[in-house]
């Protein structure tokens, strides 16, 4: 199967995309693409792919001629539609960290929760769930990166969460989206996380599982 990895620096994600791109070159299975190149998303070209790993976010901060913030959207609207027609075909959409950070309703549909809120970065172990072919052979392990407090829909299969406050938070989903199928974790803050064998193995067999593979 083939996998595009879109690079970018929005949430740092040029540093992870290198790595990732590494490991899911070395699997068996997975023809992977990494570009930085957005306007893939809008062009005739995405169809030849079958999972997209996407980590670079739908919405940045920009500062106008006053120094006020404000969020506007990454994506063009073509490049915007043609990753939500690519899912919806029955294609595969691995979300990554800020993908999910601050989005619109229509982002929120597709990757099935959203988050604005998270605690100073920590040291925390990844508890993962069983029974599910992303998570299989995929232990529990430490990383050191940011828990989202993520608002989720009910419907989505959570596989892995980390705990804060005394409460288990999620940090890794699956869902459907027409007829593709979604994949998301919180998790990504910078390499380092990608760096870990286990993400590395959870990583792969998601981008596996979107695909269809």
């Amino acid at each position: 199967m083939n996998a595009l990895v879109l690079s970018g620096p929005n949430h740092g994600f040029e540093k992870s995309a290198p790595i990732i791109h590494e490991f899911l070159s070395g699997a068996n299975g997975i023809d992977a693409t990494l570009t930085d190149n957005a306007h893939m998303l809008g062009s005739s070209g995405l169809s030849g792919f079958d999972a997209l790993v996407f980590g670079t976010g739908f919405s940045r901060i920009e500062r106008d001629a006053n120094a006020q913030r404000r969020w506007v959207s990454t994506l063009t609207d073509a490049q915007a539609n043609g990753l939500e027609k690519f899912v919806e075909s029955g294609k595969g959409l691995v979300g990554i960290h800020g993908t999910a950070w601050n989005i619109s309703s229509r982002w929120i549909d597709l990757l099935g929760g959203s988050a604005n809120w998270h605690p100073p970065g920590a040291t925390f172990t990844v508890e993962v769930g069983n029974g599910h072919a992303v998570t299989e052979g995929v232990e529990n392990f430490e990383v050191e990166d940011e828990i989202y407090m993520s608002a989720v829909d009910p419907a989505v299969e959570t596989l892995a969460t980390a705990s804060w406050q005394n409460r288990n938070h999620p940090l890794a989903w699956t869902k459907s989206h027409g007829n593709g199928r979604v994949f998301y974790t919180a998790l990504g803050h910078g390499p380092g996380t990608f760096e870990k064998p286990m993400m590395q193995r959870l990583m792969t067999q998601a981008v596996l599982w979107a695909g269809g593979a």
